[in-house]
């Protein structure tokens, strides 16, 4: 039993128009031809008797009335999807889907690891974890694509439950057998000695390290760059040089006993937030409150 079952055709067909921003991408994911879509999202505009869509050349784009159909049908559906996740498991967490969007820095370690615990009591439960960008995760949760989502100092966003909000400053990350190892914190001066490891410019930590170097008049420039966070740790963990890092990107890396996690004395790299979203006014399935309640309390 899925929730489509508890979901008008019309709107299932609206929503992926919806998502995937035209007529033909969303039948082909529906599995329909186009002309069975399109006439659904007619009978829908005759309905309620206005346009839903904008229709351009780079796709289908909502009108004033098509956002707040769509905030319905997203909430119609996740609630749908409750419901059947609470029938198929009346005794208890012993069926459901927890699906997170999270930065990829807690995607690598933090989150598997918490799965993995949350799973030894609740095995019933299957995980949907997707690694994004900042903008992405608040996005999925917005659409109701992801239940929970991870993300950095995020801007306020419409829609949005922040369900827990922490600091998360910048740490230069290296092996114990760093020079710098032995020292309770650093600045960024004191790296400029050293190898440096970085994300690319378009992440928050760079951004950070770059507003800072230039307020400091610092010229730090990486040996090497990447969009990966295990090549950048593995090459902090091979002795290469230093990386820059939230501790909880490292808190679970099976050779955690090996690396020196440093605070930067900067107020720059200490400014940063990570913040727990879900969608504001859904009720949660219970699998997935269950694992919010347990990623709210490890989160720390």
């Amino acid at each position: 039993m899925t929730e489509r079952v508890l979901i008008d055709t019309a709107l299932r067909y609206f929503l992926a128009v919806v998502r995937y921003g035209s007529i033909n991408k969303a039948s082909v994911q529906l599995h329909v031809a186009p002309s069975a879509v399109s006439r659904q999202i007619s009978h829908l505009e005759a309905e309620l008797g206005t346009q839903l869509f904008e229709r351009q050349n780079s796709g289908m784009r909502l009108s004033p009335s098509g956002e707040l159909l769509a905030d319905h049908a997203r909430k119609a559906r996740l609630e749908a999807l409750r419901v059947v996740n609470e029938i198929t498991g009346l005794e208890g967490i012993q069926k459901g889907k927890v699906r997170i969007a999270s930065i990829e820095g807690p995607a690598t370690y933090y989150l598997p690891y918490l799965i993995s615990r949350f799973r030894e009591r609740y095995s019933g439960i299957h995980f949907e974890l997707i690694a994004c960008s900042n903008s992405n995760v608040t996005r999925r949760v917005q659409e109701g694509v992801s239940d929970i989502g991870l993300t950095l100092s995020p801007p306020p966003a419409r829609g949005i439950r922040v369900e827990k909000r922490i600091s998360s400053p910048v740490n230069a990350i290296m092996s114990r057998d760093h020079p710098l190892a032995t020292r309770k914190q650093v600045t960024l001066a004191q790296l400029s000695g050293y190898p440096l490891a970085l994300p690319l410019e378009s992440t928050s930590i760079r951004n950070l390290f770059d507003i800072s170097c230039s307020r400091q008049g610092l010229l730090l420039e990486p040996v090497m760059v990447s969009n990966y966070v295990n090549a950048l740790i593995n090459f902090a963990l091979s002795g290469g040089g230093v990386t820059l890092f939230g501790e909880l990107s490292v808190r679970h890396h099976s050779d955690r006993a090996s690396l020196a996690v440093l605070p930067i004395k900067d107020r720059e790299m200490s400014s940063r937030t990570i913040e727990i979203q879900t969608l504001a006014g859904r009720t949660l399935p219970k699998g997935v409150a269950a694992f919010l309640e347990m990623l709210c309390q490890e989160l720390a």
